[in-house]
């Protein structure tokens, strides 16, 4: 039997929010969430894994989300692993039942900012000399308020081949990897309109790390339908992080440039808004305004290894839209502006910082201020405040 447990407080504050559109541009609130587990390991070759999510938020009634502020006692992982073949060359395993998943970089299938992204459904893993196959065909838990009413979104399905090749040669966690993920829902909601969306994704990623260098690409395309129209979208991110560590304070340097295209015309029958699906939360720095849709972005960091486990990072990035007849988006995929017809490109420029301690191996804090200057496009569709944001955590895991 093994057993383990995170428990984290985490507290935000926004000014002007969603650069001062409704509902509450103004708003702080505390989040707890706990994570207990337990895996049973009958033998060697079956185990089985339960999980419980507790969380809670201090958020006003109308505007918590059982998506990243609350959702009471629930199962978040519930499921039973089989490896009928456990060679040292050849292993082939077999997972059925409630499962959070993390493919590659996390940009597409991830296990969401806040509240666990958990799936319902069966993954099957062959791992044969270096190479690495999942295929799994899930569907998202739709999470609710209350405790224990969870259960299957019927209106979303996911399903994906996800193949990896290590390349020891090239440095330590080298790998290339090429992936195909099906997604559809019955309602999707884009600058284009309203629509059922049945789309496919195919793309690759080049990551690892030699000596003081740290890289990932990545890059792919999107096909399928959305309503009548045909989708044709893409993205390609690109992900580097060199450190100095013969230095004092082992400073470290980051450029992340990423392109996600947007729709090009919102009356034709054709969608180019790029899809993230499941994206990771902190992708584009400390607060959680911007998603991956419609966007060009380049992101400069700066790190120094402070000691005694604390440590130090500072960012700027760069917003533009990358279709002037697309809107902005959030996170999770909603529309935050239409185009409605403005040609200014700049979104906004954003800076962070964040302070982390990472007192012994069980518990870590940390604090962030990140703040985004509105742009043009901003100050054409709407409220155009500032915005600012502070975040603290403590956690403790076992």
């Amino acid at each position: 039997m093994s057993i383990g447990d995170e428990i984290r407080f985490r507290y935000e504050r926004y000014w002007s929010n969603n650069f001062g559109s409704p509902p509450k541009p103004d708003e702080d609130y505390l989040r707890y969430r706990q994570l207990p587990y337990v895996g049973l390991h009958l033998g060697s070759d079956l185990t089985v894994f339960g999980q419980m999510q507790i969380a809670y938020g201090t958020r006003e009634s109308a505007l918590k989300n059982p998506f990243v502020d609350e959702t009471g006692f629930d199962i978040v992982q519930g499921f039973v692993e089989w490896r009928p073949v456990a060679g040292s060359d050849f292993q082939l395993s077999g997972r059925a039942g409630r499962q959070v998943l993390f493919f590659g970089s996390g940009r597409l299938i991830n296990s969401g900012p806040n509240i666990r992204t958990a799936f319902d459904g069966g993954l099957v893993q062959l791992q044969a000399g270096g190479w690495t196959a999942d295929a799994f065909l899930v569907r998202p838990v739709r999470p609710g308020l209350g405790s224990f009413d969870n259960g299957p979104d019927p209106s979303r399905a996911v399903w994906s081949l996800y193949v990896s090749r290590a390349l020891p040669g090239m440095g330590p966690g080298a790998a290339l990897d090429f992936y195909y993920i099906g997604y559809e829902s019955d309602l999707t909601a884009v600058n284009q309109g309203k629509a059922p969306e049945h789309r496919h994704t195919l793309g690759s990623r080049f990551a690892g790390g030699a000596g003081a260098v740290k890289w990932d690409v990545e890059g792919n395309v999107q096909l399928g339908r959305f309503g009548e129209a045909d989708i044709v979208a893409w993205s390609l991110a690109t992900d580097e992080i060199y450190t100095y560590a013969k230095y004092p304070l082992q400073p470290w340097v980051g450029l992340r440039v990423a392109v996600v295209s947007g729709d090009g015309d919102p009356h034709d029958n054709k969608l180019g808004t790029f899809n993230a699906m499941f994206p990771e939360g902190g992708y584009f720095g400390e607060n959680g305004v911007l998603g991956p849709s419609n966007l060009i972005l380049i992101r400069t960091t700066l790190g120094l290894d402070l000691t005694s486990g604390w440590s130090l990072a500072t960012g700027m990035t760069l917003y533009w839209r990358a279709s002037l007849s697309d809107g902005i988006y959030g996170l999770a995929g909603n529309l935050l502006r239409p185009s409605d017809a403005s040609t200014a490109r700049l979104v906004g420029p954003q800076f962070d910082a964040a302070l982390a301690w990472q007192a012994n191996r069980n518990l870590g804090f940390a604090a962030a201020y990140s703040v985004i200057v509105p742009g043009g496009f901003v100050a054409d569709t709407g409220p155009a405040w500032t915005v600012h944001f502070v975040g603290g955590q403590a956690m403790f895991r076992y």
